[in-house]
């Protein structure tokens, strides 16, 4: 069953979602507008934009719900 973790500001304001699935792979999604951010494939190992365009190895999902939050 997938795992939902929520990213708070410190002030306890929603930031964004990271959904975790029952394989590994890890899902990036932006607070309230439920847009998809990114992925996270633990198979590949690495993180993807919404489009799959690999932006790096590892898992680092997190850090687009920040980038978006900064725009």
């Amino acid at each position: 069953m997938p795992q939902e973790e929520y990213i708070r500001e410190f002030d306890g304001k929603i930031l964004g979602i990271v959904k975790t699935e029952v394989n590994g792979d890890r899902v990036a999604i932006d607070f309230p507008s439920r847009r998809v951010l990114g992925y996270y494939r633990k198979q590949q190992d690495c993180t993807t934009d919404f489009f799959g365009v690999i932006l790096g190895r590892g898992d680092f999902v997190v850090s687009l719900i920040y980038k978006e939050k900064n725009k």
